[in-house]
C-alpha cells in the first residue's frame, strides 16, 4: 500500500499517536479510492433516475402538490451535485496523466472550475435544507389541518416561494466562498527536457485566501466550523421532524374515520420515509464537516477527513437515488403519472358473473388498500 501519510505529518503528536494516525490515514485513503470508483458509477445511475424523477414531478397533475414542488427542487439540486462528483472523478483521472511538461490551465478554465465547485456547494446545501423544509411544511399542514389560516401552505405557490427563498439564501452563502479568495498567477517555466522553445513560459493560475478578508487563521477556522455546524443542523432537525410527523400521522388516523381517509395519509408516509433516508445520509456527512473545521490546522488530519467523506458520500448518493422509488411505491398519483408517461395500460379481462359476486365480498379490503397507497 502506498504511504500517503507519514510520521512527519504529525510532528505535534507523540510517537504512539503518530504511528496510529499513519495506519488509520493510509487505510482510509486506500478504502476511499475504491469508494470513489463506486460513487462514480452510482452517481451516473442516480442522475438518470433523478432525471426521470424530474420529468414525472414536472407533470401537471403531480406538480399541483406543494410537497412535490419541494421534491422537484431536491431532485434538481441532487442532479447538479452528482454531476460535479462525476466531473471531479474524471478530472482526477485526467490529472494522473499530467507531468512536469503539461501546460497549466488558463485563467478561464481555472475560474470555471472554481465556479463549478461553488455551484456544487450551493446545490448540496440546498438539497439538504429543502429536505428539512419539506418535512417542516408537511408537519405544519398536518398539525393545522382544521385551521383555515394555514390553508395557504397546501397551495403549490407556497412551494415555489419556499424554493425561491431557499435558493436565494443558499446562493448568498455560496457567494461568501467567492469573495474570500483571489485569483493569483505565477510564471510557469517548463524544464528544458520538455522540448519547448527557448525562453518559453506561461502563467499558472490558482486561488488563494484573501488576506484582507481574513485577518487571521482563527477567523478562517471559525468560518469552517460555523459552516460545518450549519451543515449538521439538518441532521439534528430531521430526526425531530420525523418523530413529529409520525406522531401527527397516528393522531390523524385516530381522529379520521376509516371510510374518510384520503391521499394525505400516503403523502405523510412518503415524507416520513424520505426524511428517514435523509437522516442516514446527512448525519455522518454533517459530523465530518464539523470535524473538518476543527482539525483544519493539521493539514493531513483534514485530508483524512476529506478521504473519509468520499466513503460516506455513498450514503448521500443512495439517498438521492431512493426518492424516485419511494414515490413510486407510496404515491398512487405518481405511479399513475409513470404509467401514463410510459403508455402502460393494464390488461382488462372480461368479468364473469361469478367474479362480480366474489368481488362484492372484498370491497372493504380494497378500500383499505387504496387508502394505504394514497
Amino acid at each position: 500500500m502506498s504511504q500517503n501519510v507519514v510520521l512527519s505529518d504529525f510532528n505535534k503528536f507523540d510517537n504512539a499517536t503518530k504511528e496510529a494516525l499513519v495506519i488509520i490515514g493510509n487505510n482510509i485513503f486506500l478504502v476511499s479510492q475504491y469508494f470513489d470508483k463506486l460513487n462514480f458509477v452510482l452517481a451516473i445511475l442516480s442522475i438518470f433516475i433523478n432525471a426521470f424523477h424530474v420529468v414525472i414531478l414536472s407533470r401537471k397533475p403531480i406538480i399541483s402538490n406543494v410537497i412535490n414542488v419541494i421534491m422537484l427542487g431536491i431532485a434538481i439540486s441532487d442532479i447538479v451535485n452528482l454531476s460535479y462528483l462525476i466531473y471531479q472523478f474524471i478530472g482526477t483521472i485526467s490529472e494522473s496523466f499530467n507531468d512536469e511538461c503539461t501546460v497549466p490551465q488558463s485563467s478561464l478554465i481555472t475560474r470555471l472550475i472554481w465556479y463549478a465547485m461553488i455551484i456544487k456547494d450551493d446545490s448540496r446545501r440546498l438539497s439538504t435544507w429543502l429536505g428539512v423544509l419539506m418535512a417542516s411544511l408537511r408537519y405544519l399542514i398536518m398539525k393545522n389541518a382544521l385551521n383555515p389560516t394555514f390553508d395557504f401552505l397546501s397551495k403549490p405557490s407556497s412551494g415555489w416561494k419556499s424554493l425561491a427563498t431557499a435558493f436565494t439564501i443558499s446562493s448568498l452563502m455560496s457567494l461568501f466562498s467567492l469573495v474570500r479568495v483571489d485569483l493569483i498567477s505565477v510564471v510557469w517555466v517548463p524544464p528544458e527536457t520538455c522540448g519547448y522553445p527557448t525562453n518559453f513560459s506561461m502563467l499558472a493560475y490558482g486561488y488563494a485566501t484573501n488576506d484582507a478578508f481574513f485577518s487571521g487563521a482563527e477567523i478562517y477556522n471559525s468560518f469552517l466550523f460555523i459552516d460545518g455546524v450549519l451543515k449538521i443542523i439538518p441532521a439534528i432537525l430531521l430526526p425531530i421532524l420525523a418523530a413529529l410527523l409520525i406522531r401527527e400521522l397516528r393522531k390523524a388516523r385516530k381522529k379520521v374515520s376509516a371510510s374518510s381517509q384520503s391521499n394525505s395519509d400516503s403523502t405523510s408516509k412518503m415524507v416520513i420515509i424520505i426524511t428517514i433516508t435523509c437522516i442516514c445520509a446527512e448525519g455522518p456527512m454533517g459530523t465530518s464537516f464539523v470535524i473538518e473545521g476543527l482539525v483544519n490546522n493539521v493539514r493531513t488530519l483534514r485530508d483524512m477527513v476529506i478521504w473519509f467523506e468520499s466513503i460516506i458520500q455513498t450514503f448521500v448518493i443512495l439517498n438521492a437515488t431512493t426518492h424516485c422509488f419511494v414515490c413510486l411505491r407510496v404515491s398512487t398519483p405518481y405511479r399513475k403519472a409513470v404509467k401514463e408517461l410510459l403508455r402502460y395500460k393494464e390488461s382488462q379481462k372480461p368479468i364473469t358473473m361469478n367474479q362480480k359476486i366474489g368481488s362484492a365480498s372484498t370491497v372493504t379490503q380494497r378500500q383499505e388498500d387504496a387508502r394505504i397507497d394514497g
